[in-house]
């Protein structure tokens, strides 16, 4: 093993996540007039793409607690990007759906995101089926070394 590239490896992987981890700081204007954060507009993501589900579910998906959930729909709402309703079948549980301004904010997070992995897109077009399952591999392992037991 070649330890200066090792060690050079390494030092790039600290890089890239210190960017993704300012990346994730940034609250942005998703073309709806003024911006979300991070938690909010994955929020919105998740319930735009899980309708019907409540705070539990959500907060099972989204990895964070129903309280947590709970904080940021409250915001959703006031900014008018989501809704409640109830089934009638069960008045006790609350259900969230997206407004208009809701599904154009998701819109515009997702052309955010595709403008961030075009590069990233194209540099995969390059690459071997071999090279791209090193590359799993290799985050797989950053994965579970990173993972909490």
């Amino acid at each position: 093993m070649n330890r200066k590239l090792a060690l050079a490896i390494g030092e790039k992987i600290n890089k890239a996540v210190t960017v993704l981890n300012r990346e994730k700081q940034i609250a942005r204007d998703y073309g709806i007039g003024f911006p979300l954060n991070h938690a909010e507009v994955h929020l919105l993501d998740i319930i735009n793409q899980h309708q019907g589900e409540n705070t539990s579910q959500l907060a099972l998906r989204n990895g964070i607690t129903k309280g947590a959930v709970a904080q940021i729909t409250k915001k959703l709402i006031e900014k008018d990007l989501i809704t409640t309703f109830q089934a009638p079948e069960n008045r006790k549980e609350v259900y969230f759906e997206l407004t208009e301004i809701g599904r154009k904010a998701v819109s515009g997070h997702d052309r955010h995101h595709r403008r961030l992995s075009a590069g990233l897109s194209k540099y995969f077009k390059t690459l071997s089926d071999k090279d791209m399952q090193t590359i799993s591999a290799f985050l797989d392992k950053i994965i579970e070394g990173n993972s909490p037991t």
